[in-house]
């Protein structure tokens, strides 16, 4: 199918989307007259209006001009009412009604903005027309001017020189900026956008097309911490860079924001997920991108006609989307098993989504048939590749992919563990997520669940003299692989620790895994080195279950069913003499929030463990 008619099937499909998301949020919206929160957003999940909120403003009026359907403008007015009512003196918004920041006044910013200039569009193509219509939408648009020239004045002295947060609020703001000149005339802002644009471009920007500079100040991390988080790039970064270039025809950022998408990309999974297992922002990670970013719809769609495989991603990922949302209530869940952890959604998601896709629909341009359309970097089986900026390894053969993470970001998925193994028939098998559950961001993310007293990251465990050793406390794993592309392998090695009030302890336990993808199956084989008597060894292999996470053994067999999703199995057998099955682990349970998984924590141990070298090997398969 050439582009162009994959391109209009394409945005029938996102405005569909953009309808479906935009009735939840009226379903959502606060109408009782004389309510504190009138024309909020309220979420039932978290049992709050959003601070982001006035993110939909966008969206709804969007959905009012495409269908002409009445209901979408009157809770545009409402949420205008709203957002009216809670701007701060100084022309900001709490990201939350309890919290001090207001960074996010960006994004209200950019939505009253899209809102402002799709209303004037409207006005200017129906000049001829005085009606009802056309009347109460100048109304409108006048009554989005002071929002609009309040909060651009707050950003232009919050974020217009420059500061030390996450990148995303610099480069949204120079998006912002930029669109608040054209409609409130201050010059200076167009002057502090292509500052803020050019200046992060030449300072964040690597030779690869790694944006760095996404952490946030709430985390802990090591010296050398890895700055880049693949959710927040693709969702919002990448997005703002890209519509800055169209609108200004700047060659320079439209170069970085093409060079940038397309390193990014490489992170895109061939079913359109999203794989930010070792991001530095990784505990918002989503598998559709990042909680409360907006989408990578932006950034795909607005340079759809730069690259062959740009509107391919943005096909994909939107697929994805729309299998993320939770049958009892049409809102995103964080994971494939968010519907059963958890009651009531997070409108969050859906607020944000729907910008996104909107910007996505209207404002990329027409797009053309490429020479020669192309699919995603992960629909190859180009064996193995390592990303040197990133500290993670790719495997892919046939219907299996994996990450293997030896990143430096404290509690991510590290010392060489598959933070993410997937198979093209049943989906994820193995998830990486936060070693320990924190809430770096309270207003974002759920209290913790049952089970979430191990994380559901495959890895090796030491217990030495009542501490307990890991891998995934190991942020100087090195991981190599053969560049041949027929064979998807790699190795890494490392050595146990344990961090304790942030110090970091050795107990001369040394490790080496191997990964061998096959066609039809995954082979882990493990090399343990210890030089210290300790208590107990372990090989921990959680995998995701549907359903109750129960693990039948073969009797007198080393071999292992697990019913997995999309109503698959996979068979898993085991060698290793020396390591023991522990029998509970079979129906034991890990829970993560982000990604919403469930898995069986499957465990082997030896006891009293003698100086030496034990080996330990597992082979996954999904049966036919």
């Amino acid at each position: 199918m050439e582009a162009n008619q994959s391109g209009a099937m394409l945005r029938q499909e996102m405005q569909e989307l953009i309808q479906f998301c935009c009735d939840r949020l009226i379903e959502a919206q606060v109408t009782a007259k004389g309510h504190p929160d009138e024309g909020g957003i309220w979420c039932k999940g978290c049992g709050t209006v959003h601070g982001r909120s006035g993110d939909a403003v966008f969206p709804l009026y969007y959905m009012y001009l495409v269908s002409g359907k009445a209901r979408y403008r009157e809770a545009a007015k409402r949420l205008l009412l709203y957002i009216s009512r809670t701007q701060e003196e100084d022309g900001g918004w709490r990201n939350e009604p309890e919290s001090d920041w207001k960074g996010t006044t960006v994004f209200q910013l950019l939505a009253l903005c899209h809102a402002y200039d799709q209303l004037t569009r409207f006005l200017a193509d129906n000049s001829d027309y005085s009606d009802e219509k056309t009347d109460s939408l100048r109304a409108d648009s006048a009554e989005l001017l002071p929002l609009i020239a309040s909060s651009a004045q707050w950003v232009s002295n919050t974020f217009g020189d420059g500061g030390n947060t996450n990148i995303n609020y610099y480069l949204s703001s120079a998006l912002a900026l930029h669109l608040a000149d054209r409609i409130v005339e201050v010059p200076q802002y167009s002057k502090q956008a292509k500052q803020l644009m050019h200046h992060f471009i030449d300072t964040r920007l690597s030779y690869d097309g790694w944006l760095y500079g996404e952490k946030t100040r709430m985390r802990p991390f090591t010296q050398m911490t890895s700055m880049i988080d693949i959710g927040y790039n693709l969702d919002m970064s990448i997005g703002a860079m890209a519509e800055y270039a169209r609108l200004t025809n700047d060659s320079k950022v439209m170069a970085a924001s093409v060079h940038a998408l397309a390193a990014h990309m490489n992170m895109m999974y061939p079913d359109g997920s999203i794989d930010n297992s070792f991001g530095s922002r990784n505990y918002k990670w989503t598998l559709f991108g990042s909680k409360t970013a907006h989408g990578s719809q932006m950034a795909f769609m607005l340079l759809a006609n730069e690259h062959p495989a740009f509107l391919r991603a943005a096909e994909l990922n939107t697929s994805y989307l729309k299998r993320s949302l939770r049958y009892c209530d049409g809102l995103f869940g964080y994971g494939p098993m968010h519907e059963q952890m958890f009651e009531h959604g997070c409108i969050h998601s859906t607020i944000n989504r729907s910008d996104a896709l909107s910007v996505a629909v209207a404002y990329a341009t027409e797009l053309c048939s490429p020479a020669k359309p192309q699919r995603l970097p992960s629909e190859e089986s180009f064996g193995a590749r390592s990303f040197k900026e990133l500290a993670v390894i790719q495997l892919r053969k046939q219907k299996w992919m994996a990450t293997v993470s030896c990143t430096s970001v404290r509690n991510a998925p590290t010392g060489g563990a598959i933070s993410y193994l997937w198979h093209e028939e049943a989906g994820p098998i193995q998830l990486g997520a936060m070693t320990s559950y924190r809430l770096y961001e309270a207003y974002n993310m759920p209290q913790a669940l049952p089970h979430m007293d191990q994380p559901i990251t495959p890895r090796i465990e030491l217990m030495h003299e009542g501490r307990a050793y890991s891998n995934l406390y190991e942020h100087e794993a090195h991981g190599a692989v053969d560049a041949n592309i027929n064979k998807a392998e790699a190795v890494v090695n490392g050595r146990l620790k344990a961090v304790d009030n942030q110090s970091c302890y050795d107990c001369a336990a040394f490790y080496s895994i191997r990964y061998s993808l096959e066609d039809d199956a995954v082979i882990k084989h493990y090399e343990l080195d210890i030089r210290l008597a300790c208590d107990r060894l372990s090989i921990i292999e959680p995998i995701l279950t549907a359903g109750e996470p129960v693990c039948k053994a073969s009797r007198g067999q080393r071999k292992l069913i697990a019913d997995v999703l999309e109503e698959k199995q996979l068979e898993l057998t085991y060698e290793g003499e020396s390591f023991v099955l522990d029998e509970h682990s079979l129906t034991a349970r890990a829970v993560s929030i982000f990604p919403s998984a469930i898995a069986v924590p499957l465990r082997w141990d030896i006891t009293k463990v003698t100086p030496g070298v034990y080996s330990f090997q597992i082979r996954m398969l999904i049966k036919s």
